[in-house]
């Protein structure tokens, strides 16, 4: 449990509010009974929606019809919501690293002669540069950043929001080019055709923009944990958790840590090697079979099961060299241990996926969209000013609709031809639009890795809720939407390309 600095700030004040919340299964609990609700009081009610030109309408899941999709969408909710597979499978793997001492070596090593600003930099740089393998970092980086703040005698729950604001608050952001600049380029340029019939969007219209903007937000996370979170969390108060950290020297690897880790170099070497002879060649395995491209590719799409192999391999490797794993029930065994901390964050994976699909279901999000996009259509502002007022419209929008594709799809076609029409290029538009649909992530209840964070900050303090991960992640939230918009109005004044052959302007 954490000692928390005896103040009346904001922050706690926040923190307190939100923990006097019901659990968050009751709170999922109630908003969908409220959509159901809602639903059933805006019964038929139409609009058009503006990207497809086609007549929504909003659906009751009160009627006979929705209850019947209730009762037989249900299970297959739940099944399908992405984060409870995701975690569940990746927790085999890094479970099994943590109890056969991998993660404890591997922490050790990482940490001696490393600076403390320095550890907290890569777990944020760390954090933003995973998101290249999708939704996988959610579950992998702020545990991690947990382990080696807890290590370094730090308050494990500013590791956590290290790493969860570089893999949410900084989705967009990478040294390379990622899924996401696919995905939101290949509607950007079906929204430039409606103006433009022709009009070329490539996936690397943001890259410049985006690689310096991978530095900005480290740097900019680094600052606000250490200066602002941190010292509001105050010191960790040592109890049993990660009792194999406690009185253990960790400037000290021993010989066969040190074997076990030569050998798990060896190991990820020839591992790599593996990879990378599927994924090379032009008609590599982990290529897309139609189009021979890395992104998209299989090899993206399958990164959980790439890290889950890995983390396994690694795992037994190490274990059988130090000799923490002595026979295959020992592998079994730790597999199981580690999966028994997550019943909490089954039930609540259920509940929340009731209450998303619920929403989407019903129509009330993309209504509620719609009508708000229309009126910020309606102000008449060009520039700068209408720029930030979009990105302050797309950051609330992402408390209605948590999918960046869903909200692009949605947005795309209103906004693009409206800021073509006074010179702005689509490539402009989608980098604002990417700044706001990322920086609210780590404060959105719709995010679906949110149980998984909340579940995680318990494991360290008992006391955590959705209003303590809210009030330590609001900061970094904010610093990263003012830095974020100062970048690109220097960006803007500067007059600078945004990627290869991607002007901010159509002229």
């Amino acid at each position: 449990m954490t000692e928390k600095k005896k103040n009346k700030g904001f922050l706690n004040a926040i923190e307190r509010v939100g923990n006097k919340l019901p659990h968050p299964i009751y709170i999922f609990m109630i908003l969908t009974l409220i959509v159901m609700i809602i639903s059933a009081l805006l019964s038929g009610y139409t609009f058009k929606h503006p990207g497809t030109g086609e007549t929504e309408t909003i659906n009751s899941l009160l009627s006979g019809e929705g209850i019947r999709w209730i009762v037989t969408n249900i299970v297959k909710n739940f099944s399908n919501f992405p984060p409870l597979g995701m975690v569940l499978v990746m927790m085999i793997g890094l479970g099994l690293a943590e109890e056969t001492g991998l993660l404890r070596t591997f922490l050790k090593s990482f940490i001696v002669g490393s600076s403390k600003s320095l550890v907290t930099f890569i777990i944020v740089f760390a954090g933003v540069m995973g998101n290249i393998a999708g939704s996988s970092t959610f579950v992998v980086i702020p545990p991690l950043g947990a382990l080696v703040f807890r290590a370094l005698d730090r308050n494990p729950l500013a590791g956590v929001a290290a790493g969860f604001a570089g893999v949410a608050a900084g989705l967009s952001a990478n040294l390379l080019i990622t899924p996401t600049d696919v995905l939101t380029s290949g509607i950007t340029e079906k929204a430039a055709q409606i103006v433009s019939p022709g009009f070329e969007v490539h996936p690397a219209v943001n890259w410049y923009f985006m690689f310096i903007s991978t530095f900005v937000l480290s740097i900019v996370g680094t600052i606000i944990i250490e200066k602002v979170v941190e010292p509001r969390l105050g010191k960790v108060k040592m109890n049993n958790v990660d009792e194999t950290l406690n009185g253990e020297d960790l400037s000290v690897i021993k010989p066969e840590e040190k074997k076990g880790l030569r050998n798990v170099l060896i190991t990820t070497i020839i591992y790599i090697i593996i990879i990378l002879f599927m994924l090379i060649p032009s008609n590599g395995i982990l290529r897309d079979p139609e189009k021979g491209t890395i992104v998209p590719s299989p090899f993206l799409k399958g990164m959980i099961t790439i890290l889950l192999v890995w983390f396994i391999a690694i795992a037994v490797v190490y274990g059988i060299t130090t000799k923490s794993i002595k026979n295959s029930s020992d592998i079994e065994r730790y597999m199981t241990k580690s999966m028994k901390g997550f019943a909490g964050f089954i039930v609540l994976c259920f509940f929340a996926a009731q209450f998303v699909e619920f929403f989407a279901y019903s129509n009330l999000g993309l209504l509620l969209s719609v009508r708000g996009a229309v009126r910020l259509e309606s102000t008449g502002l060009v520039g700068i000013p209408l720029l930030l007022i979009f990105i302050i419209f797309t950051s609330l929008i992402n408390f209605l609709i948590g999918s960046s594709s869903a909200k692009w799809a949605l947005l795309a076609p209103i906004f693009v031809p409206m800021f073509m029409q006074v010179n702005f290029s689509p490539a402009l538009i989608q980098v604002a639009y990417r700044i706001a649909d990322s920086v609210t992530n780590c404060i959105s209840p719709l995010e679906p890795f949110m149980p998984f964070i909340i579940i995680l900050c318990k494991k360290y303090d008992e006391d955590s809720g959705l209003g303590t991960v809210v009030s330590m992640m609001l900061p970094l939230a904010g610093g990263f939407l003012l830095s974020w918009v100062l970048l690109l109005f220097a960006w803007y004044g500067l007059n600078l390309p945004l990627g290869p052959g991607a002007g901010l302007f159509l002229s």
